[in-house]
């Protein structure tokens, strides 16, 4: 209830804090909107996962990673990246519960600009086999933690800014689709999380 509660707050709060000029204490007030906000999602998420699942129905990857592109593009570039799309084909159907599997992505996605640098590009690939790829050009994850970084309230680092569930909260609503998610290294030597479903 606590969670639910918090949504519109920050909600309201993040539309006050975008009509400020721009600037520096601009972005990182949105960026700290951010956090709360999805931290807020993740309580929620925890809930959901506990009681009755949703069922899986067939949709269009493409459009499913569209709108989670879309939606933290905005967040993305107020933090000095580029972010890109890249469909293989259209539309990629699959078995899927669209609230929880865009949770997941948007995750990825905000642990991508929480580590990246502030720099480079944030890409989200959709393969005709149902993977979904999300890289950065960060440091990337060392490949002794690329397990544990799944783990309830595991962090990297002492100082990180973040709870340790989003990953966790990301590793069940994979397996919730019969999927499996894995951690290489990206091209630049970022770091790419690949779910395959």
């Amino acid at each position: 209830d606590a969670a639910h509660e918090l949504r519109t707050p920050v909600a309201i709060l993040q539309t006050r804090v975008e009509t400020l000029l721009d600037g520096p204490a601009r972005s990182r007030i949105l960026a700290d909107a951010s956090r709360v906000a999805v931290l807020a999602e993740q309580l929620l998420d925890l809930q959901r996962l506990g009681g009755q699942k949703a069922p899986l129905v067939p949709l269009n990857l493409v459009d499913l990673c569209r709108s989670v592109v879309a939606d933290m593009a905005p967040l993305a570039i107020s933090q000095g990246y580029e972010i890109s799309f890249e469909p293989e084909e259209e539309p990629i159907l699959a078995l899927v519960d669209n609230a929880s599997l865009q949770r997941a992505l948007m995750n990825i996605v905000q642990n991508a600009i929480e580590h990246g640098g502030n720099r480079g590009a944030i890409t989200v690939k959709v393969g005709a086999n149902r993977v979904i790829e999300i890289s950065d050009e960060g440091h990337g994850i060392p490949e002794e933690d690329r397990e544990a970084v799944f783990d309830v309230f595991h962090r990297l680092g002492p100082k990180d800014r973040g709870t340790g569930l989003g990953l966790s909260l990301v590793l069940e609503i994979v397996r919730y689709h019969g999927g499996e998610i894995s951690i290489n290294d990206s091209p630049s030597g970022g770091a790419a999380f690949r779910i395959s479903l």
